[in-house]
């Protein structure tokens, strides 16, 4: 047997240490939207569907799945994303939405189209959590303005070549005191906030990030060879697991993190008052 010891805690991020615990407001029903249903999405597609289905059974609460994407699944969408030689000529959010929907026993509404033209139906306490796995700034402020329209919290998820990121907000309105409760926190900026190039226009090409925010699709830089082939599943894992953790074991304390698997590193933003002093309303 290999045993290991716990590192002391002069190695661990202080952040981390002082870090609060995410407030995730309860409503009378949860809105589980997955925007962008192809090189992220369709890996994290099957742990939105498990999530739900354990808030279902846990907590006894309403929740309705939503997938939505308007492309349907193209030959060289195979190889790189959670798609199949079958579903090929099949919408990518009706195809994941079929699947996962006899594999769990959740019903899941597919939505074959752009983000902005999505209407869903909800209660005035209803709350929706967006998942963004889009790769273009134009479809990322498809998302921006649904969470003007609605009470919403949104994780992006992007990346590029062989890193990205993960990134949790809210467009709650910032309150006095977000730290009000000990130990806790009722509210984070939107990832658009946080980084407004992610809805900015994308640089020219040879500028720096110009990948990252390329017109580009992912499975067309991954023709290119400028996306690795398991960049998408680990973006999709770090997601999966704020998902667990703001929905399920309530322990949620950081809001972004950036893996990089290059040099096979992550780091994370913890959730503490310093963080968050510089995001305002």
């Amino acid at each position: 047997m290999i045993t290991t010891t716990v590192p002391s805690t002069e190695f661990l991020n202080l952040d981390y240490l002082s870090a609060r615990k995410l407030i995730f407001p309860a409503g009378d029903s949860l809105n589980l939207v997955l925007v962008g249903c192809g090189g992220t999405g369709s890996w994290l597609a099957p742990a939105v569907v498990r999530i739900a289905r354990l808030i279902i059974e846990k907590f006894d609460k309403s929740v309705h799945v939503h997938f939505v994407d308007p492309d349907v699944v193209e030959a060289k969408n195979v190889f790189r994303q959670n798609f199949c030689q079958a579903e090929i000529g099949r919408n990518k959010a009706d195809a994941l939405a079929f699947r996962y929907s006899l594999a769990w026993g959740v019903e899941i509404t597919a939505w074959a189209k752009h983000v902005s033209a999505v209407e869903i139906e909800g209660s005035y306490n209803s709350m929706y959590l967006l998942i963004g796995c889009v790769d273009r700034a134009s479809a990322r402020n498809e998302i921006l303005r649904f969470t003007s329209r609605h009470v919403c919290w949104w994780l992006d998820c992007g990346n590029f070549s062989s890193a990205g990121q993960v990134i949790l907000g809210s467009s709650l309105r910032r309150p006095e005191d977000p730290f009000q409760l000990p130990g806790f926190c009722s509210w984070l900026p939107l990832p658009s906030a946080q980084h407004p190039e992610l809805v900015s226009d994308p640089p020219a090409p040879g500028e720096a990030g110009a990948f990252y925010a390329s017109d580009l699709s992912c499975a067309d830089l991954a023709m290119l060879d400028s996306q690795g082939m398991s960049i998408n599943q680990r973006i999709a894992a770090e997601a999966a697991d704020y998902l667990v953790r703001m929905l399920l074991t309530k322990d949620l304390n950081r809001f972004a993190t950036y893996i990089d698997l290059a040099s096979g590193s992550s780091r994370s933003r913890y959730i503490t008052p310093e963080n968050l002093e510089a995001y305002h309303d």
